[in-house]
């Protein structure tokens, strides 16, 4: 009877979570709690309410009660989540080898034991716990971002290349990836390749979108203040850009004389471009600026 009382409530908990009632849903979870104690699966929803309330402590508690009546990989992971956020990642380690104890190939528990190693400064544990990850699932789009940005870190432009665009066959529009295939490439003088991901990016990735949207129908339809704004840039950007081509055309002829021109103003070209609603044409100059940075190392922009 009691059992059949606590499932009632345990369903009705379930409503309500899915409806987005949490604080009801916790105080039913908690009701079958009381009726039936050995209740495992109540225990374990009840602490994924707390965590999704940001009451670590609570779910902690939650969980390891949970533990008292039959250990897990999940209920473990779930430890391991909750001791990350509070950013006990010895604790988080040690939960997260329980879980894979019970089940190697507990996937979840692989990845954030690579971000527990990352965070602590071994990258080469982190690695390993990725590539875990990639051999039970090797289409997981968490782990090869992860190895894509660790790949990178380490300077190992080819295994960064290979796995970001491996990441980016599973989500091609994701901006993130994107923006680190620039990266790469240009680390990797593939300029040409850089741009034209670049380009892509900034006509697609939604904030850029919304400010170059903005940016064109301020200049359609300006107000007094906005017209000077764009009157005056146009001014600066011809004055720039002259400048910018003369230091280019003296660089060349007069080499011992001049040096290259500086990162900044192809930067400071980019910007002024942007603003003109001239996208194609700042990615240029940013480009070029990168170029520099990379060919000419002591040289700085700010």
């Amino acid at each position: 009877m009691a059992e059949t009382e606590s499932r009632k409530k345990f369903n009705e908990a379930l409503k309500l979570e899915k409806a987005g009632k949490i604080s009801q849903a916790a105080k039913l979870y908690s009701a079958a709690i009381q009726i039936e104690p050995g209740f495992q699966k109540a225990y374990l929803n009840l602490g994924a309410l707390y965590s999704r309330m940001g009451d670590s402590q609570t779910a902690i508690q939650t969980y390891q009660r949970a533990l008292e009546l039959g250990k897990s990989p999940e209920l473990y992971y779930n430890l391991g989540v909750e001791f990350y956020r509070l950013n006990a990642l010895d604790a988080a380690v040690k939960s997260l080898k329980h879980s894979l104890e019970i089940n190697k190939r507990y996937v979840n528990s692989h990845l954030l034991l690579a971000y527990c190693y990352k965070q602590l400064d071994k990258p080469d544990k982190s690695e390993l716990y990725l590539k875990n990850a990639l051999k039970i699932d090797s289409k997981n789009r968490t782990a090869l971002s992860a190895m894509a940005t660790i790949y990178f870190d380490s300077e190992r432009w080819e295994e960064a290349l290979t796995a970001t665009q491996a990441a980016l066959k599973l989500t091609p529009d994701d901006p993130r990836m994107q923006i680190l295939l620039t990266e790469i490439h240009t680390k990797m003088g593939n300029y040409k390749q850089s741009f034209e991901v670049l380009k892509q990016v900034t006509s697609t990735a939604e904030g850029f979108v919304h400010f170059s949207d903005t940016v064109k129908a301020a200049k359609e339809n300006p107000d007094p203040g906005q017209k000077i704004f764009f009157e005056n840039l146009e001014l600066l950007t011809r004055k720039r850009l002259d400048q910018f081509k003369d230091k280019l055309v003296l660089s060349k002829e007069n080499p011992q004389d001049f040096e290259a021109p500086a990162p900044q103003d192809a930067l400071d070209l980019s910007l002024m471009y942007l603003f003109h609603g001239d996208t194609e044409r700042a990615l240029k100059y940013l480009l070029y600026a990168q170029k520099n940075l990379e060919e000419n190392p002591n040289q700085e922009a700010s």
